[in-house]
């Protein structure tokens, strides 16, 4: 079950959102609003798998909600649901953290594919700003020579002990490195860490 927050601040389509994927097979709602603030609040609290958040919204917009996702290091993944379909903002969207934008234009099975690829540990981006042909060009986080070798290490299928023994340090230590990369990626499990080294054509 894909447990999600809808933030919102039009009410009629909120609701008519809810209504919709309330019928859809292993979606459960957990938590509305109609404002960033109460939304950050809800998703530090509930922790869902999924925000599905509006840009503009009254007290946090939608991308401020994303970068707070990520700096707080929680476990959600967001989805921007936008009438936007502005390749800057597209693009803030996606550098912040998202893990899917798409347009309110969009068809419904749009949105119903992005949960559950995002839930899986995809990303999923609107077929509109992939016909525009715009490309965003990933930040990279400041990873250490260190850590790039130890990211390279796992994406390789090396065990802790292996890594730790081809590289001369303790377990303890690539322990630690392991976490270090999770958080500065924002990523969650070794299949992450795996895939990110993978799209980054193995750093």
């Amino acid at each position: 079950m894909i447990r999600v927050l809808i933030a919102d601040d039009h009410v009629m389509f909120r609701q008519g959102l809810i209504n919709l994927l309330n019928t859809s097979e292993g979606i459960q709602i957990v938590a509305e609003c109609g404002d960033g603030g109460n939304a950050l609040a809800m998703i530090r609290d509930l922790e869902p798998d999924i925000a599905v958040l509006d840009i503009a919204m009254p007290v946090l917009d939608g991308i401020s909600i994303v970068q707070s996702i990520v700096a707080l290091r929680l476990a959600t993944r967001a989805i921007i649901l936008t009438m936007h379909d502005d390749s800057l903002v597209y693009s803030r969207a996606i550098n912040s953290g998202a893990r899917g934008f798409i347009l309110k234009d969009d068809a419904y099975e749009e949105l119903l594919d992005a949960l559950r690829t995002v839930a899986a540990g995809g990303t999923a981006v609107s077929p509109t700003m992939q016909h525009a042909g715009i490309e965003i060009e990933p930040q990279t986080p400041d990873l250490t020579e260190r850590e790039k070798q130890i990211l390279g290490l796992i994406a390789s299928g090396c065990t802790n002990r292996m890594i730790a023994g081809h590289l001369g340090i303790s377990i303890k230590t690539v322990n630690n490195h392991r976490t270090n990369l999770m958080g500065k990626l924002n990523l969650h499990s070794t299949a992450e860490l795996v895939r990110y080294s993978l799209l980054m054509g193995g750093l």
